[in-house]
């Protein structure tokens, strides 16, 4: 999404949007606080850094919105649009005592938006200081929270199955395997729900790292998505065991601790199907025959490959590059399961052109098949022309390749449906 906001402060917000499928003049941003819209800003102000920077060509792409806001609350900015949230989009208005981004417990924990995340943990954690956490939707999704002896991330409010089912797939699966993932410290139950507690890993989201800045700096971007990429293929050769499939046990909890790997697994290839299944209607609507040639081969192809163990979800915000290592380490493991090759690939490889991705990918076949299908379908969801571009006839091209000479032999069954 083409816009940012630069600054967050108890008066004032600031920053920029551009729709590059629009013409400049007249955008608008709406900014909410606290989950209701208080503002429509009008973007006026002129941004020749944005001009530098070569986004847009049109200088008065910026907008200012003077507000009085608190400390403590939260403010989203979205495209008026679209709705679609801008970068830096979702912010929480911050005592200039607190520049890192840290806010006491004392002081602050008993404001609206963190009280149902601190006050069930009172009895367990002697938490002194706190930090909101983002989803990359636009969500309030956990807290880092800061006790006399360490710093730890907790995700509240889970329903109480599936914190069960996050922590067997921590201790059968990711623990046995030597993935990298966050320690789980703690799954501390609520009612009918459960906060999971698990380690703060100092490091960098991949997701941030500099696309274009010194020699030195896309040298080190390029190795931590070749890093990443092993870890990936590393993941996919994990075992997974029989009673994570989802058999129910004996007693009401267990079966939906069951349901609850089921459903893990169910998400990622719903997911899967409705982007196929969005990008093949879409294509025969539009009457491109051989285009729908072409996506019915490659679905044939995507089901006929093996499932492997895959994260699910893992898009370059859910990688964290720690700092004292430079080991990529994978958050956020509530879509894992058996899911097609290249799936996690396609997710964390689509902002990166197909020929460079591929190359950093290697010989594994299944996974560049996958990754090329799914990154293909991926794109058409973003860009109804993309089999037009000099990404899309690349990627066409390497299907054909790859597929020519050799067939993969069809499954028994798919795990696809």
């Amino acid at each position: 999404m083409p816009g940012f906001v630069d600054e967050v402060t108890p008066t004032l917000i600031r920053g920029w949007y551009v729709d590059p499928g629009r013409p400049p003049v007249g955008q608008r941003v709406v900014i909410s606080v606290n989950g209701e819209a208080r503002y429509c800003a009008l973007c006026q102000d002129a941004r020749p850094d944005v001009v530098a920077a070569g986004i847009t060509h049109h200088p008065e792409v910026g907008f200012r919105a003077p507000l009085a806001l608190q400390i403590g609350d939260l403010v989203r900015v979205r495209a008026l649009d679209s709705g679609r949230l801008l970068g830096s989009g979702l912010a929480v208005v911050m005592p200039e005592t607190a520049p890192d981004g840290w806010l006491s417990a004392r002081a602050y924990g008993d404001l609206p938006a963190f009280r149902a995340f601190l006050q069930p943990l009172a009895s367990t954690l002697d938490i002194q200081a706190f930090r909101p956490l983002f989803g990359h939707r636009g969500n309030l999704s956990a807290l880092c929270v800061r006790t006399p002896d360490a710093c730890h991330i907790v995700y509240r409010a889970r329903p109480r199955h599936h914190a069960a089912w996050l922590e067997r797939l921590h201790r059968r699966v990711l623990e046995p395997n030597a993935i990298a993932a966050p320690s789980l410290n703690a799954l501390i139950p609520e009612e009918n729900t459960a906060s999971l507690m698990v380690e703060n890993i100092d490091g960098q989201a991949l997701g941030s790292f500099p696309e274009t800045s010194t020699e030195t700096s896309i040298s080190e971007r390029d190795q931590a998505y070749r890093d990443t990429i092993a870890s990936v293929l590393r993941l996919s050769r994990a075992s997974w065991p029989d009673d994570m499939r989802g058999k129910a046990g004996t007693d009401t909890f267990s079966a939906d601790m069951a349901g609850a790997g089921r459903n893990a697994g169910r998400r990622g290839r719903h997911a899967l199907n409705r982007m196929i299944r969005e990008a093949c209607l879409s294509t025969l609507k539009r009457g491109s025959w051989r285009e729908l040639g072409l996506l019915l081969r490659m679905t044939r192809t995507l089901y006929r490959l093996p499932r492997v163990f895959a994260h699910g979800d893992l898009h370059p915000h859910n990688v964290l590059i720690e700092t004292h290592t430079g080991r990529p380490v994978f958050i956020d493991w509530d879509h894992a399961g058996m899911l097609p090759p290249g799936l996690d690939l396609s997710r964390l490889l689509l902002s990166v052109p197909p020929a460079l991705a591929e190359s950093w990918i290697g010989d594994d076949r299944a996974h560049r098949l996958g990754w090329l299908i799914l990154t293909y379908f991926a794109q058409l969801q973003r860009q109804p022309d993309f089999h037009t571009s000099e990404a899309g006839v690349y990627l066409r091209r390497r299907f054909n390749e790859l597929t020519r000479h050799s067939r993969i032999k069809p499954k028994t069954t798919s795990s696809v449906r």
